[in-house]
């Protein structure tokens, strides 16, 4: 995957976490935000070329390799 489209994606799932600890009352609301935490990092890795690949286990295992082209 471009770099572009790697921090896109990731801004994505960023904001559907976001939306499910605002339409999820009574949620484990501590670990919903350290995953928020975790892909603004993420976020920021993969944009300055820090990380060139990625993985998540769920909600379905999906992995990532970013490329320059």
């Amino acid at each position: 995957m471009q770099r572009a489209s790697a921090v896109a994606y990731l801004m994505d799932r960023r904001r559907r976490w976001l939306q499910k600890i605002e339409t999820t009352p009574g949620g484990d609301v501590e670990f919903e935000r350290q995953e928020v935490e975790l892909l603004a990092q993420l976020i920021l890795d993969v944009r300055a070329a820090r990380v060139n690949t990625f993985q998540f286990t769920r909600p379905q295992a999906v992995e990532i390799y970013v490329s320059d082209n």
